[in-house]
């Protein structure tokens, strides 16, 4: 039975491979069939189905997207605007300035984000960011203005962040209430894996959730602060910002004197290397000249 088997195969290869691809496609079809047909609530498994193996809200990472712009949103009076200012400061001395610029920070319930000191030929540089509250920021300004010798440059930046904000809180919405769709369907959840499939939606779900939770405080954060980066310095040509007269006499000579230092360095180095062959090239010389008086001698001879 099984030779006539494989006889009628090797002679009907076309048949039996269509016969192969009916059989694969009827199983996926009654695979994919509703479950009404083979019993239970057909609202219950459809609904199952729905999140089974399925991203919630396909399309949304989990970062809001930087490229897409939020529709605007010209009817809310509370605007979110997030403003940074920049600071060119020149000060009798920096260490003083920034230790003054620390303490005022705190009396206005302001903190230090990042300070760097640097000290050069020059003189002493330093950049110094910090954060206050919003409408601390012209009593700071006017602050930072009355303890400098001149404020080279000043520039506030700010940046309308509503519509982005308002944007977020409309997909949280929709997110926290597809959970609730959910968690309700996992009541009606009558099998361990149907559990596993629609939990497993859930926790993708709340994933999103934090991460616009997370978005919308670090953007209350930076509404309700401002940013300051100021630049200290006892030297003008160090801040940046570079003024119409420029010229110095005082630094180009530093500059001159310091070529001239590097060069005479060079001659020095070339001379040690000068010092050290010299005597191996002497040698080397005497021992040509004798090669050639002998060689000399011999040809008279």
């Amino acid at each position: 039975m099984v030779n006539k088997i494989f006889t009628w195969v090797k002679t009907h290869k076309l048949l039996t491979f269509n016969i192969l691809i009916a059989v694969f496609l009827l199983s996926k079809i009654f695979a994919y069939l509703p479950r009404t047909f083979l019993g239970g609530s057909a609202v219950q498994y459809s609904e199952m189905d729905s999140y089974r193996g399925v991203t919630p809200l396909a399309g949304l990472s989990n970062s809001y997207p930087a490229a897409r712009k939020a529709a605007p949103q010209p009817d809310v009076t509370d605007r979110k605007v997030v403003v940074e200012s920049n600071f060119s400061l020149l000060v009798k001395n920096v260490t003083e300035t920034v230790e003054t610029i620390k303490q005022k920070t705190l009396q206005v319930a302001g903190y230090v984000v990042n300070t760097n000191i640097s000290r050069s030929e020059y003189g002493e540089n330093a950049v110094l960011t910090i954060r206050v509250p919003s409408e601390k920021v012209d009593e700071m300004s006017q602050y930072l203005r009355a303890i400098s010798v001149k404020v080279v440059s000043e520039n506030v930046d700010g940046r309308d962040v509503t519509d982005e904000y308002i944007d977020i809180e409309r997909r949280l919405g929709d997110l926290e209430a597809q959970r609730a769709r959910m968690m309700a369907i996992l009541d009606k959840a009558t099998t361990v894996r149907e559990m596993l499939d629609v939990q497993n939606a859930i926790d993708q779900v709340q994933n999103q959730i934090d991460s616009y939770k997370g978005q919308l405080l670090y953007m209350d954060g930076t509404t309700k602060t401002s940013k300051l980066t100021i630049y200290i310095s006892t030297d003008e040509l160090a801040l940046p910002y570079t003024p119409q007269k420029s010229w110095r006499p005082e630094v180009i000579f530093k500059q001159a004197v310091r070529s001239m230092l590097t060069t005479l360095q060079k001659i020095g180095t070339a001379g040690i290397w000068i010092a050290v062959y010299l005597p191996i090239v002497a040698v080397a010389w005497l021992v040509i000249k004798i090669i050639k008086r002998a060689r000399g001698k011999k040809t008279e001879q």
